[in-house]
């Protein structure tokens, strides 16, 4: 039986200072929207803060489904208008910084043409998906993120980053990142406008003030065979860059880790020693003292400390079992930290998400998602 819908409200929307080089505005500007929102792009207007707390969005082919992650219930799915069904994972969910909107970045395919790009806004106050947006560019639609001042969203449509403006729905100048690097991944650095972009020869630092690319991070790590948007993530402090992925000699499971002021990586955290391994997706606890790297070959969740990131810790394996699903893939694909004292959250791959608490290895009981959940986002709404 189908949860019944809540209407949601939403915080008030909080001023912050915007930088001097977001004022300035960029060159690459296309139908009134650029990679940073110009000045005068106002933000969404909000509403009373929420009592439900904390809220993760899971994005699966046709729905998203809100999970309350202090309580582990799960709202009812809210659909998304689109046609057809994208392939396995090339779907991505993220929420803005005022918990009023979560965007998905999937493609559509309309009886007799070919798959379009899109971005999908959801309004998380009336929990309704509004029209899609059509992306220029072709291929993977695998990550997505809302820059710090709630005004531009940024989704990854093949080998570009395609800038959306949140009020107008304009979009802007996709900023193409060159042949071959299709965008696995994307993060946004929480104390700076830096982007950091995941593709297959490395990670592609990205000045979103003037939405220029800088030379890549080489990582020495191949791609998870697994889409998933979160094969990267930064510190709370904004100080290093951690990649997930499989490197030499033998191509088992790697987390490299790299100094945002100089760009150089530092050493490796192997998993050699677990035998071959996929890490799919890895998140920071809010503390910033452990990763959390889900591993898709092996189906567990591997701690690894931040202040020795070389000496992993032993594996905490997911529970087996999980209700059948028609699609997806049954190993984990996602894992994202809730805020300070709550669960992090597993995707299975399937119809399910796993709440993990890092600070005892367990597992809680599985809370039911839409089916073929590969992707996961964490919005704090009080």
């Amino acid at each position: 039986m189908e949860a019944p819908r809540r209407n949601r409200t939403v915080p008030t929307v909080r001023s912050r200072p915007v930088g001097v080089a977001v004022v300035a505005g960029i060159a690459l500007v296309s139908s009134g929207c650029s990679l940073v929102a110009t000045p005068d792009s106002p933000t969404v207007a909000g509403s009373p803060v929420a009592s439900a707390g904390p809220v993760g969005y899971v994005v699966c082919p046709d729905a998203v489904t809100p999970v309350e992650l202090r309580t582990h219930v799960p709202e009812a799915p809210i659909p998304l208008p689109i046609d057809g069904i994208p392939s396995l994972g090339d779907y991505a969910v993220t929420t803005s910084p005022d918990g009023r909107w979560a965007f998905v970045v999937t493609q559509s395919t309309p009886p007799g043409h070919a798959p379009t790009n899109v971005l999908v806004p959801v309004d998380l106050a009336t929990q309704r998906a509004g029209a899609p947006i059509v992306l220029p560019g072709h291929g993977a639609t695998s990550a997505v993120v809302v820059m710090h001042d709630d005004r531009t969203v940024l989704a990854a449509s093949g080998t570009t980053v395609v800038p959306v403006d949140i009020a107008t729905h304009a979009v802007g100048r996709p900023l193409d990142l060159g042949s071959g690097r299709t965008v696995s991944g994307m993060a946004l650095s929480p104390t700076t406008d830096t982007l950091y972009v995941l593709v297959p020869d490395g990670v592609i630092p990205v000045d979103t003030a003037t939405a220029t690319a800088g030379p890549p991070i080489v990582t020495g790590l191949t791609v998870s065979t697994v889409s998933s948007p979160h094969g990267l993530v930064v510190s709370p402090d904004g100080s290093t860059l951690y990649v997930a992925g499989q490197g030499p000699p033998d191509y088992s499971g790697r987390v490299v880790s790299v100094s945002t002021a100089t760009g150089l990586a530092g050493p490796a955290t192997s998993f050699d020693g677990l035998g071959i391994t996929d890490p799919a997706a890895l998140a920071v606890t809010p503390d910033g003292t452990q990763l959390l790297v889900a591993d898709s070959a092996n189906n567990w969740v591997d701690p690894v400390p931040t202040a020795d990131p070389t000496q992993p810790a032993q594996p905490v394996r997911l529970p087996t079992g999980g209700a059948p699903s028609t699609t997806g893939t049954d190993h984990p694909t996602d894992i994202v930290a809730g805020p300070a004292g709550i669960d992090a959250f597993v995707v299975t791959g399937m119809d399910t998400v796993l709440p993990y608490d890092p600070g005892h290895g367990t597992y809680g009981r599985a809370v039911p998602v839409c089916q073929g959940a590969t992707s996961m986002t964490v919005a704090t709404t009080s």
